[in-house]
């Protein structure tokens, strides 16, 4: 660690430039490709497993899996040069998982919208509507808000708590709470406010990713269904029906989901693996963490006997026992002085020849972040033009008229809901602990429908119990 602090010094001094920097770089390779060959071995064995067990092996899950399979035998196994098809194969599974993840993501944004609606109406169809002690109620929420001092553990509890509030807000208040918050992205970056009206619009369903009606028939069924229900009219029997197809949409989605996430997790790794092989793969060779995760892919590669290979790659799983968790520890000195290298030492990079290193460099920094889908071949270092006032009545209107369009063509209660995922989705815009109280008094109060009631005070107990 002392030696990588050297480095990183005598870097920032300007001290030995060259060879520092070209010993900056190669450590920097050499450390992603240990990371990303263990951790990818973990989970190429868990969704090989997967992929084992499931019945329809003509899935889109399991033909991306195949590619990936692919990839791992040639490049990383038989040692074949990543040549440029290796690559713009990963990059398109990745392409691939993030259009599933978009449709799945919007479906889950719109049953969302509707369950908040079914788990209103459930006490009235079902006969259950209980008497709601507003006050106590009101001070069990502001007690559970203000039992914390920090600012964004207050704002989480007031998000999940706006979540499940009755909403009696007009369309101008409501309007008027989303133009205040796009206020603040004033003299920021044009394409921040740009992402945060596309999460709205998306989270509320204005805009629908391609392939939202065909790529899942049931879900877009059960979707349709909900959004042609009439609530006001519900049966039991109805009720009972929207609700199980509802929970089985949701089972599909989060299979779905769970197995891409994690394919997608194994695809940023390969593509990590393929940036780094040439000037990484010989280094770490003789590791014996990284000879284990080589054995564990190799291994599944051969068999799908998952309790046999459970068994013989016993002792290659205890080679590599706190292996992710070192070169975590070695890469983070390293990664916090990136951009003060990237950037500030430019001119020295360009000089010596090192600037697709570092380019790739940055590139897989994103490949191995938590942001699984992150968009790694745009420049995040390209300057956005900043958001003035012209730009922000443009964008505010835009978005304003979206939202009045949605709502012409909605029943209350689904514009009642869309309006709660909004709010809950965005900056709290009460200003001190008073306004907060007040807006708790207020929308209890001016809710006077008592299974609505019944709902809300049984969601945000069951939420305040569950911290105690």
């Amino acid at each position: 660690m002392s030696s990588v602090k050297k480095l990183i010094g005598e870097i920032k001094s300007g001290i030995n430039i060259e060879n520092n920097i070209k010993e900056y770089s190669k450590l920097l390779f050499e450390k992603y490709n240990y990371y990303a060959i263990v951790k990818m071995s973990m989970n190429y064995y868990t969704m090989k497993e997967i992929i084992s067990e499931m019945t329809d092996k003509n899935s889109d899950v399991c033909k991306y899996f195949d590619i990936l399979t692919r990839l791992v035998k040639d490049n990383i196994i038989d040692k074949k040069p990543v040549d440029e098809e290796a690559v713009t194969a990963v990059k398109q599974i990745r392409n691939n998982i993030e259009y599933k993840m978009k449709i799945l993501t919007s479906y889950t944004d719109g049953y969302e919208i509707y369950e908040y609606i079914l788990n209103r109406i459930e006490a009235k169809v079902k006969d259950k509507v209980e008497e709601v002690d507003i006050a106590l109620l009101s001070d069990k929420m502001y007690s559970y808000v203000f039992n914390e001092s920090d600012k964004m553990v207050i704002n989480s509890k007031l998000q999940l708590l706006m979540a499940q509030l009755p909403v009696r807000m007009t369309k101008s208040k409501f309007c008027d709470v989303v133009s205040n918050t796009l206020a603040l992205y004033k003299g920021g970056e044009k394409s921040s406010l740009d992402e945060f009206c596309d999460m709205l619009r998306t989270s509320s369903l204005i805009s629908k990713p391609k392939g939202f009606e065909t790529e899942y028939p049931f879900l877009y069924h059960v979707y349709t269904d909900l959004s042609a229900a009439n609530y006001k009219e519900l049966t039991e029997a109805e009720f009972d029906t929207l609700n199980d197809r509802l929970n089985d949409a949701a089972a599909i989605i989060n299979e779905e989901a769970s197995n891409y996430i994690l394919m997608q997790e194994i695809a940023n790794d390969i593509y990590t693996i393929l940036l780094t092989m040439e000037d990484a793969a010989g280094a770490n060779g003789k590791l014996p963490a990284y000879k284990a995760a080589l054995n564990i892919v190799e291994s599944v590669l051969k068999s799908d006997d998952f309790e046999t290979l459970s068994e013989t790659l016993m002792d290659s799983f205890i080679s590599m026992e706190g292996a992710q968790e070192d070169v975590t520890e070695s890469i983070m000195p390293l990664e916090a002085s990136f951009d003060d290298i990237y950037v500030g030492k430019s001119d020295d990079i360009s000089k010596y020849g090192l600037s697709e290193n570092f380019d790739v460099l940055d590139k897989i920094s994103r490949l191995l972040s938590t942001s699984l889908f992150i968009d790694v071949e745009k420049s995040l270092r390209s300057e956005s033009d900043m958001v003035d006032d012209a730009y922000y009545n443009e964008t505010k209107d835009k978005l304003i008229n979206d939202f009045m369009t949605l709502f012409n063509d909605c029943e209350r209660m689904v514009i009642r809901s869309i309006m709660c995922k909004i709010l809950a989705a965005m900056p709290i815009f009460l200003n001190s602990k008073q306004e907060i109280k007040d807006y708790f008094d207020y929308t209890l109060s001016g809710c006077k429908d008592m299974s609505e009631l019944t709902a809300c005070n049984k969601l945000i107990s069951e939420m305040i119990e569950e911290e105690y």
